[in-house]
This record gives structure tokens, sequence and C-alpha cells, in this order.
């Protein structure tokens, strides 16, 4: 059985994570937060600091999701789409008690693009202010005054659109990546290992601008090291 371990460190770490096309899903969609791919899966947890730096390369229709339950599902969310519209505007939607929802939206034309990683950030503030920077600059800035407390943050792509994100987070020295028995990360290795230590390998890995992560399998007790600039897999191992 494996368990799967982030690198540790006290490291600025990027986390590759690719979204497939989920339809043409958003807000207004019933069930919209079970398309989402929640950031907390990979113990990112934006709401500590208000905000959340990513680069994403899609060709449209990126969606970011503030929720206030650290899992999605809640019924009071913000969505923001970036380059919805054919990569035309933003569409900022707010749906409070499940099937109230307000929309505005921000003419901003040229924001993705098919072939480059774009550089955005979101921040939010307990006064209801969000804003969404882009490489020019803010390009939406908008205040709620009744504000939703944000506790989870979830990504997707739809309307036609893959996408591939690199999330920025500050890793922790005791950090996991999902710390969850019977899961692994199904992903290129760079190396194995058999009976070394969990604290030697973790360390080796921190030091290695190349190691993404280990996986550990319990019974061979063998490490696995993942490699960077690959998008994050998780899998259930079934031994």
């Amino acid at each position: 059985m494996y368990t799967s371990i982030v690198l540790v460190g006290n490291l600025l770490d990027h986390i590759w994570i690719k979204t497939k096309n989920s339809g043409f899903i958003d807000a207004r969609t019933q069930n919209v937060v079970s398309y989402y791919t929640s950031l907390s899966t990979f113990q990112i947890f934006p709401a500590n600091k208000r905000l959340i730096k990513f680069h994403i390369k899609a060709c449209t229709d990126a969606f970011v999701l503030l929720s206030s339950a650290i899992n999605l599902h809640s019924s009071n969310v913000y969505e923001i789409c970036i380059g919805g519209g054919s990569d035309t505007k933003i569409t900022l939607r707010i749906r409070r008690f499940r099937f109230k929802i307000s929309e505005y939206r921000f003419d901003v034309p040229g924001l993705l693009s098919c072939s480059e990683h774009k550089t955005f950030i979101v921040k939010w503030e307990v006064s209801g202010r969000i804003t969404l920077t882009a490489e020019t600059g803010i390009v939406m800035d908008w205040t709620d005054t009744s504000p939703i407390p944000i506790q989870g943050v979830g990504i997707m792509t739809g309307w036609g659109s893959d996408g591939m994100w690199i999330m920025e987070h500050s890793s922790l020295f005791t950090g996991y990546y999902c710390g969850v028995t019977g899961s692994f990360g199904n992903m290129t290795l760079l190396s194995t290992r058999i009976d070394s230590s969990e604290i030697d390998c973790a360390l080796e890995c921190a030091s290695s601008e190349a190691c993404l992560g280990i996986n550990f399998h319990h019974k061979t007790k063998e490490y696995q090291f993942a490699a960077c600039g690959q998008p994050v897999v998780k899998s259930v191992a079934h031994d």
C-alpha cells in the first residue's frame, strides 16, 4: 500500500495540474462544484493568505471557484471565468443559497493563450473586495457588500477548452502532498530506493530541483522519487 509524500522544506513549489474540458458548465449548473478540482486535494489552502497565484495555458474559459467550504461543496461561492466569450471577457458569478445567481462582466480580450502559460493572481479581502491581476495589471476589481467567507479554492476548464495549470504555493517542512494511505502519484519517476529512511529521502527530494515528491510502498519499503514539470496524477493503490 502506498502513501504519497510531498517534498519538504520552506520552498516555493509549483504544482502542475491538468484539467479536461468539463463541457458547457458554470455556476448556473446545479452540481457545478463536482466538475471542479479542489486545491485542498494537493494540500494547497489559499484561504490562509487570501490569494492564489497561478499560471494557466488554455485557449479559453479557465475557471476559479472561491467557496465557503474547503471541499468546495457549499451553496455560497464566487466563480471567476477568465477568457470567456472566445477569450474576450471575464465573468464573475456569485451564487448564494444554491440558486440565487448574480453576474458581472468585464471586457478584457486576449488574456489566455493556447500555446503559453499566462500568469494571474486572484486576491480577496475581508472587506469583500475581489481582484484579478493579469500580467498587464488589475483586470477585475469588484467588492461584495455582503462578503462570502472563503475557505476553499477550485479550478476548472470548460466550454471546449482543456487547461494546464501551474499553482504556486509555499510548502511547510512537514507538508504532505496528499498523505492518504492507499494513494500514490502515478507519474514519471526520477529514481527508486529500497530500505532507506523517510527523512533522508524527503530531504534529498527537497534539495533537488528535479524532484516533486515521494511515493512510499509500505510492503516493499520502496521509495519512488517523482519528477517535476509534469501534471500531478493521483491514483489508488490496489495492493
